[in-house]
């Protein structure tokens, strides 16, 4: 699934990308003169999703995950540009194995409080928020507000693993039992990006995608780990490499050479 999603960002990339590359001496091209779109402060609001995989200590912890999330940010007329997001990080796949053995009866089973076995499913929880700044560079004349995006920027992140099983009462996991079993990690995240940004000079399609990368500085939060009986306190280095795709919604700002009372501010 993974190599699937990222062979389809590649193709879209590349398509956009050689779609705005000037075209060959040998063929005719258009005057625009006055006509040439003229660069534009822009706000960005974008939905976007991403598809990862774990580097490293945390793959001993989890497989690949997913994020969705919100990020907001402001083009200049230079295409130089700052933004924020905001992420919810969460998969069902939780690969750090014996986390519960101490609970269980020689049957390997867990019981719940009425003598009944209990069913216990793992996920994976967290969220991350970071602030960068990046810079387009155009890939041909007509759209100087597209091209390759490089963006790099610091936050935070969180992950832990969740429990979640039948309405029963489990005492080894309720009244807040669970923190000694859940790996509450968090620390300080590295973020960059490299990918291909289309701001539509009409407004009609503003599109993000491309390679993120993130590495969390992070550490145990849990003061004790129930079942191992000791503290973690390993300092952690947390990699995750994906794919992230979005679509934008942007507000136009003023032309580049014009102040803000030669015209009128706009939505698209």
């Amino acid at each position: 699934m993974f190599k699937r999603l990222f062979t389809f960002v590649f193709c879209c990339i590349a398509t956009v990308a050689l779609a705005n590359l000037p075209l060959p001496a040998s063929q005719p091209t258009m005057v625009v003169g006055r006509n040439m779109p003229k660069q534009r402060n822009l706000i960005m609001l974008c939905m976007n999703y991403g598809r990862h995989t774990p580097i490293g200590l945390l793959s001993k912890r989890f497989g690949n995950s997913n994020t969705v999330g919100f990020s907001a940010g402001y083009k200049f007329a230079n295409n130089w540009q700052v933004q924020a997001g905001i992420n919810a990080l969460f998969s069902g796949n939780v690969n750090e194995n014996g986390i519960l053995d101490s609970m269980m009866g020689s049957s390997g089973l867990l019981l719940d409080n009425t003598g009944t076995y209990a069913e216990i499913r793992l996920y994976e929880r967290g969220y991350l928020w970071h602030l960068d700044i990046g810079k387009i560079i155009p890939m041909g004349p007509f759209n100087q507000q597209s091209g390759i995006l490089m963006t790099a920027g610091l936050g935070f992140i969180e992950h832990r693993i969740k429990f979640t099983y039948q309405k029963t009462v489990l005492p080894q996991l309720d009244n807040g039992n669970y923190k000694g079993y859940d790996r509450l990690t968090n620390g300080l995240l590295l973020r960059g990006f490299l990918g291909y940004q289309l701001l539509d000079t009409k407004g009609k399609v503003n599109l993000v995608g491309g390679i993120e990368y993130l590495q969390g500085m992070t550490q145990n939060r849990r003061a004790f780990n129930y079942d191992t009986r000791t503290a973690d306190n390993t300092h952690r280095t947390d990699i995750l490499l994906g794919l992230k795709l979005g679509i934008m919604v942007t507000i136009n700002g003023r032309e580049t050479g014009k102040k803000k009372t030669e015209q009128d501010h706009f939505f698209n």
